[in-house]
């Protein structure tokens, strides 16, 4: 995953027959920088940023 992928998040870790918000990658947290080792995904979601747990997306299209 990399920055402008387009993702799927889902609020759990199984994806449902394509259910979730279609969303772009702004910025990837990795484990060494967060406390509690979680590697964290900021998307790009209706308008907002959002941070998810990386478990909660599912790559659609990989930048070229």
């Amino acid at each position: 995953m990399r920055l402008g992928d387009l993702v799927r998040v889902t609020r759990n870790f199984i994806s449902e027959n394509g259910a979730g918000t279609v969303s772009i990658v702004l910025e990837i947290n990795n484990s060494e920088n967060h406390p509690n080792g979680f590697q964290l995904v900021k998307v790009l979601e209706n308008g907002q940023e959002q941070w998810y747990p990386i478990g909660y997306i599912e790559v659609l299209n990989e930048s070229r």
